[in-house]
Order: structure tokens, then sequence, then C-alpha cells
């Protein structure tokens, strides 16, 4: 039986959505959680599930940073990102919305244009990583973000 060091999963601080790229590690894959709320003082607190309506996660090439530019165009213009396009749907173009838009991630460092043993299995953790931000919010407030398909 393998035995492999997960990471603990742990999220930043809410980034309210203009400001996402202020995020550190936002050029490499992870696990991010979306919140849309009429609430606008997120900007720096700890995440909490009740305020959660999206979970996402990217292993890609331009990690998190080309994920919520997919988004971002989605809440936009209903293309280009399932979660957003089906926020899209509810909510219309994220430009007429009165709610406050937010992100917090948990980016995870590898290579993943010339990956190595080190890089696969930290891509590995990422998917896991989503996995468990779902059922943590399972445990906490029951099935699953309003937004995210089954």
């Amino acid at each position: 039986m393998r035995s492999i060091q997960i990471p603990e999963l742990k999220f930043s601080n809410w980034y309210a959505w203009a400001n996402r790229l202020k995020y550190p590690l936002k050029e490499y894959p992870g696990v991010y959680l979306v919140a849309i709320t009429p609430k606008a003082n997120l900007s720096g607190q700890r995440p909490k599930f009740v305020d959660v309506v999206y979970i996402g996660m990217t292993r890609r090439r331009t990690g998190l940073r080309g994920r919520w530019a997919d988004f971002d165009r989605a809440i936009k213009t209903g293309h280009g990102h399932s979660g957003g396009n089906t926020i899209y749907k509810y909510k219309g173009p994220y430009s007429t919305w009165s709610d406050h838009l937010y992100v917090a991630a948990m980016g995870v460092e590898c290579d993943v244009r010339s990956p190595g043993e080190e890089d696969y299995l930290r891509m590995g953790w990422v998917a896991y990583l989503e996995y468990e931000a779902f059922a943590f919010y399972c445990r906490d407030i029951g099935g699953h973000p309003r937004y995210n398909k089954l």
C-alpha cells in the first residue's frame, strides 16, 4: 500500500474578484472557492463554506490565473467555463449584479511544463484536494455548492 503526504487543505483569505491576481500562487495549479454575496466585507477574511457557491480546480499550464480568466469571461458572456456559464445562466452578466464576487485559493507549487516525479504527485494532490473541499462542504453545509454540477 502506498503512503503519500498530501498537504492540509488550507485556502487563502478571500480576495475581491477585482483583486484576484494579487493571490501570490496564481501561476500554479490549485483549488479555489467562489463566493457571491451581498456582503461587502469578505476581503481578507478566512473562507467559510456557508459563503461558497462554487468549488473549482485547475492543473493547466496557465495555473489559477488562466482558469480565472475563463471564469471571468463566462460570467460576462456565458461562455468559457462550466461554473461561470451556470452562474451566468442564473444571474446574467456580471456587470448587472449587485452582489459581490470573491475568490479564495490553495495553489500547489509544481512544474506543469516539464514535470518530474514530484510534480506529477503534486498535480494529483490538486485533484484530491478539490474532492476533499467537496467532502468538507458536504459535511458542513450538505449537498454541493449551488453552481457546481454533479
